[in-house]
């Protein structure tokens, strides 16, 4: 748009542009604390920087800054009542929906010239304890006016948000509870100094290194004679007997070596070809018990005198994963060029049936390119299934025949504030519908994804969240019903409709303060939504892939939603729901019928099936033959870690996706300037993801919510209020980590957050090691001795790996101390990445290897990067001058 007509508007595009280019915009958090568990303050700073005056015009014409805030904006008035009057500061706040709001001048606001500022200050709910929680992209607007970013909000530097330079701004509570007790954050960020306690001193002997990752059952190191693959002249067979024609390829590309045309029998007592690497259909002895896993296990057999390499297995999974073992033992490390393998045996067979990783993509969009990057390090580390979550209140990302309007208007967000052609600009998305926020998959894109998919063994698991977490879908159907209303066509426009027309505005908000995001339970056209989904999806992955389980979702959901429509009512008031409770149990059930109907079992959250303080809906009321439900709410005060045994006991199939260790979008420390939320516990590192114990649920209870130690005592008074036996181990059939992408814009982001959490992941659902069934306290020793070997693996071959397929991922700050003669010492979390230092402040930068004198110096930047040197921790500061002088006064 351009200048708008003189006197229609107060101010014209140009002059809204210069001020949009210029205005500065300061957003501090003051105080985390005084505010007890309800409140913390901000405060917000406007300097005009621009000739152009900041001011009031009128009620109906003014400015208006529109801004994204993760808590609700001073809650003791928003968000029913959008009137509420800052007179201190000339404004007035509203809340939108969801995490939008929006700040505007009231009569009384004071003109701001060029230099001028005003500070506003006011309350959110909670607390924000970190800089990612404040969200990018604050635009202005006026009315007539195409709306503009404010440049100095912009992008993903945050630098208008302030520091956390005080416990009041970083920790997050201190409050005392009703038994008089106190409840306070113990959490402090991280100093060089306690990394380095934290990290492991390197180790350089190659016995630190793994050869496989995830560890196998058995590897059986036959010789120290090796061979290389590369040396030339080798060649990969299929064995006559096998039909692994696929997964041969698979291997044939990623190491250039070819595929022969010859087929034959190995027999016994034969020499064996030279320069071969074999595949053959062949009974394998499953290395555990598990027998049920056969059709994933494998055996290899590396000779080096005879320059032989044998992959066998009964089923082409199998196959897959020797081949993956392969590349694994002849990557490249650190210490030991690529195509290297050891003569050895591996007999080897996966923990767990399901192994698997979550992906949001509603929140904030990721291409297909990025998906199969995912994919690919899946399939590296033998994880087989991708959950992948689809919608949610802030976007719909696929598109689905016959009801476009859900792609049309639900895969975009930008500046509609009456939602009909896109979404609000939730998470920061900005104002324009084409950008940062919006996006969807095509069925051909979502096509090439499955057959992407399918070639590495990962089964796709599509996730619809419902019946909360719906506004998209929600929002989608209501214009589609108001454009067929238009034309007339009310039976088709009724069709699909996920709310009731009738009912009044919604005032029940959910956890993510999003109104109007529940799908109605008491109307037939839900139903028909679903599974109109339902058939389409099936129709995507028939030929590919075939649907074997829809996901429900059916999380977080804010029953006080229906509270206010007119069908619930009726439909309690008929008999066939008991009462208001028993909606959602409705809902769940008459879903998991139209599942069955055609053909699929059903998935869903665990609050989809356990209501709080209740038991798992009856399972003989299911029809489908399988349940899978991701229990993941587990803070270990509340006692819902036992509903994970409660669920296995009633004959739920229980994939273990606890917050506090396989939460992927919490930060790596628990330091402000970490990307992450932190409900479930302040941070998960790789290090917490490689300890989780899944058969000793338990003795993971390591840390509250404040950040104080679990003692024995706790633990014990946990078990006699909540505790739980498992009777059906059985039916706790895997593991499966999460990536939630609120706070997730980028791919370097969306990667980071993932890798390398996601290795560790993998070890944990294909290994099981000794130390999980010692209690917490016991195995500490043994954990700090698998943990050694797994980061020294880490830091010198598979961060390798990842770099050599193009996958950022998450590099944590140097641990660094000064001795007391002035030597700096330097650790990296995964013994072998490079440290490098700087002793003018970052203009220059030295690689370090061995402790180095510093003693003339006051201050030394440090920094761990990648092994191509492309990617780099954040730098910590570490102050020389404090050491020598605390050392010179203890002296």
């Amino acid at each position: 748009m351009t200048d708008s007509p003189p006197g229609s508007v107060p101010i014209s595009q140009k002059e809204l542009d210069v001020l949009a280019s210029t205005l500065g915009l300061k957003y501090q958090v003051e105080d985390n604390l005084s505010g007890g568990r309800a409140l913390f303050s901000a405060s917000i700073t406007l300097t005009n920087r621009c000739d152009i005056p900041l001011k009031y015009y009128t009620e109906s014409t003014s400015w208006r800054i529109f801004f994204c805030h993760l808590r609700m904006v001073e809650p003791t008035y928003l968000p029913l009542d959008d009137s509420v009057d800052l007179q201190y500061a000339g404004v007035r706040f509203a809340h939108l929906n969801g995490s939008i709001f929006s700040l505007s001048p009231l009569k009384n606001f004071k003109t701001l010239e060029k230099g001028d500022s005003v500070l506003i200050k006011f309350n959110g709910q909670h607390y924000s304890a970190s800089r990612t929680d404040i969200l990018p992209n604050w635009y202005i607007q006026v009315d007539g006016l195409e709306p503009r970013i404010i440049k100095s909000t912009e992008g993903e530097s945050l630098d208008f948000v302030g520091d956390f330079d005080s416990p009041k701004k970083y920790k997050r509570f201190d409050y005392v509870l009703a038994s008089g007790k106190r409840r306070y954050d113990t959490y402090q960020p991280f100093s060089p100094e306690v990394r380095f306690l934290r990290y492991l001193s390197p180790k350089e002997d190659d016995d630190s290194l793994q050869q496989v990752v995830p560890t196998p059952a058995s590897f059986q190191k036959k010789s120290d004679k090796s061979i290389d693959i590369y040396s030339g002249g080798w060649k990969i067979m299929l064995c006559e007997d096998a039909d692994f024609l696929n997964e041969a390829q698979f291997l044939s590309e990623r190491i250039n070596i070819p595929l022969s045309e010859e087929r034959r029998a190995l027999c016994e007592g034969e020499a064996c070809p030279s320069k071969v690497i074999a595949i053959r259909r062949s009974e394998v002895k499953t290395a555990l018990a598990n027998s049920s896993l056969v059709s994933e296990s494998y055996e290899i057999s590396v000779d080096a005198a005879g320059e032989f390499v044998l992959i066998s297995a009964k089923e082409a999974a199998g196959a897959f994963y020797g081949i993956q073992s392969l590349l694994s033992l002849s990557s490249a490390s650190s210490k030991r060029k690529s195509g290297q393998i050891p003569e050895c045996l591996i007999c080897d067979t996966p923990r767990f049936p399901y192994r698997g990783m979550h992906v949001d993509i509603s929140r904030n969009f990721q291409s297909k390119s990025e998906i199969f990057r995912v994919l690919e390090v899946m399939s590296m580390y033998k994880l087989n299934k991708f959950h992948f979550h689809l919608t949610d209140d802030e976007g719909w990302r696929l598109e689905i025949p016959g009801l476009e309007e859900l792609v049309e208007m639900g895969s975009k967000r930008g500046h509609d504030p009456d939602e009909r052609e896109c979404l609000l600009p939730l998470l920061g998305s900005g104002p324009s519908a084409s950008g940062l926020g919006c996006g969807y998959y095509t069925v051909e894109e979502y096509r090439e994804i499955l057959r992407f998919a399918k070639a590495r063994h990962i089964e796709v698991i599509p996730e619809i969240d419902m019946p909360g977490h719906s506004h998209a879908a929600v929002r989608a159907m209501k214009v589609r019903y108001d454009r067929l209303m238009a034309k007339d066509e009310k039976a088709e426009a009724e069709k699909y409709l996920l709310c009731d027309p009738g009912d009044g505005t919604p005032k029940a908000y959910s956890v993510q303060m999003i109104a109007e995001n529940a799908m109605n339970p008491a109307l037939e056209s839900t139903y028909a939504f679903v599974e109109k989904v339902i058939v389409e999806l099936k129709k995507m992955h028939e030929d590919i892939q075939p649907l074997t389980v829809f996901h429900l979702g059916g999380d977080e959901v804010p029953y006080e939603a229906w509270d206010v429509s007119l069908s619930c009512v009726a439909l309690v008031e008929s008999g066939k729901v008991e009462d208001m409770d028993g909606l959602m149990e409705y809902f769940v059930l008459r879903v998991a019928e139209l599942v069955h109907k055609h053909g699929l079992e059903l998935g869903a959250w665990q609050d989809g099936i356990v209501m709080k303080n209740k038991g798992p809906y009856n399972r003989k009321k299911f029809p489908n033959r399988r349940v899978l439900v991701h229990f993941w709410r587990n803070a270990w005060e509340t006692g819902q870690a036992f509903d994970a045994f409660k669920l296995a006991n009633d004959d739920y199939e229980v994939i273990l996706s606890p917050g506090t260790h396989l939460y992927f979008d919490h930060p790596y420390e628990p330091d402000p300037e970490e990307r992450g939320l932190f409900w479930a516990c302040r941070f998960v590192d790789t290090r917490k993801v490689f300890s989780f114990a899944p058969d000793n649920l338990m003795s993971n209870a390591d840390v509250k919510l404040t950040g104080e130690k679990m003692t024995k005592n706790d633990r014990k008074m946990l078990q006699l209020e909540y505790f739980t036996t498992l009777k059906k181990p059985q039916n706790i059939k895997g593991l499966q980590g999460q990536i939630w992408t609120e706070l997730v814009r980028t791919p370097s982001q969306f990667h980071e957050m993932i890798f390398p959490r996601l290795i560790a992941l993998a070890e944990r659902a294909w290994h099981r090691c000794d130390w999980e069934d010692q209690d917490y306290e016991k195995r500490t020793g043994d954990v700090e001795a698998d943990w050694s070997r797994f980061a020294h693996s880490l830091g010198h071959k598979e961060l390798y790996r990842l770099e050599s397929s193009q996958v950022p991922y998450h590099i944590p700050p140097p641990g660094a101390r000064i001795t007391g003669d002035g030597q700096l010492e330097l650790r990296s979390c995964y013994p072998g990445q490079p440290l490098s230092y700087s002793l003018d402040n970052g203009q220059t930068w030295q690689e370090y290897s061995t402790p180095t004198d510093v003693a003339a110096c006051e201050e030394v930047l440090a920094r761990v990067s990648s092994h191509n040197g492309r990617s780099h921790s954040r730098c910590v500061k570490v102050s020389v001058k404090s050491y020598t002088d605390s050392d010179e006064q203890e002296s």
